[in-house]
């Protein structure tokens, strides 16, 4: 019981800390663009060695142009707020977890593991809304306006947040399957 909370515990850490990388730096997507490489992330966005706010606008603002900067402002918005919840929730889940190995079963109606897996899994749901919207609109929308681009690591680190967040509920709904079938068995 005690080893799948601490593998919980590892895997949230572990997601926390990827989470907060992923959202926090430049590398989703790379691409070419007038000959020279440029990067991305959720905030900025840089070319030519200098970086800029994703809301900066570089050239004239036609009606089109100004339609499509609504649409990708949402969706920048969009993956960044799930971006920060699914770390927050993480947050929470990896503080049940911590209070869970101190005092396993301290109420009988509220189990701080079973807590910690369901935060985690909220994680996980968050992580997964973000890497959606981000990816469905880069393919669609982003990947078909540059003619040479990739996703890029911090993307990735966002995936294998995804698969942390999810592997940490799973151990800390064992742990809580185990305690409680050890309860059962103890009240017979």
């Amino acid at each position: 019981m005690y080893s799948f909370m601490g593998g919980g515990l590892f895997c949230a850490i572990m997601a926390n800390i990827l989470l907060v990388v992923s959202t926090a730096t430049d590398y989703w997507m790379q691409y070419r663009l007038s000959g020279s490489f440029a990067h991305q992330g959720l905030w900025r966005y840089c070319m030519s060695g200098k970086c800029y706010t994703q809301t900066d606008s570089i050239g004239e603002v036609h009606l089109y142009l100004c339609f499509c900067h609504c649409l990708i402002s949402a969706y920048w918005n969009a993956t960044r707020a799930f971006m920060i919840l699914s770390a927050m929730s993480c947050f929470a889940g990896i503080m049940a977890g911590i209070l869970s190995f101190a005092h396993f079963s301290a109420f009988e109606r509220f189990n701080r593991s079973f807590a910690a897996g369901i935060m985690f899994f909220i994680s996980t749901l968050f992580v997964l809304l973000a890497m959606a919207i981000y990816t469905g609109v880069t393919v669609n929308f982003l990947g078909k306006r540059f003619s040479d681009w990739r996703f890029s690591w911090s993307y990735i680190l966002g995936w294998v947040a995804l698969l942390m967040t999810f592997f940490a509920g799973i151990f800390y709904m064992c742990a809580y399957r185990m305690h409680e079938c050890r309860r059962l068995a103890g009240t017979r």
